[in-house]
């Protein structure tokens, strides 16, 4: 990482975690078999795992249930 830093995006420029299930759910009933959270470090992002278990619910389940 550069000394001074970098530029983030905006929380306005980012996808929710809702939206990201949503999209998600949509890719699914759409025929889609794979999820990849791709850009910059997602795995950093608040929330990741409620994304990541939700998304298995979506993806092999199809009966998601909310995050613990």
């Amino acid at each position: 990482m550069p000394s001074e830093g970098i530029e983030l995006s905006p929380d306005g420029k980012l996808l929710t975690n809702d939206e990201i299930l949503r999209l998600a759910t949509l890719f699914v009933k759409s025929g889609v078999t794979k999820i990849r959270l791709t850009g910059g470090e997602p795995t950093v992002r608040k929330g990741i795992s409620d994304i990541i278990g939700m998304s298995y619910f979506f993806l092999f389940d199809n009966t998601p249930s909310p995050p613990a």
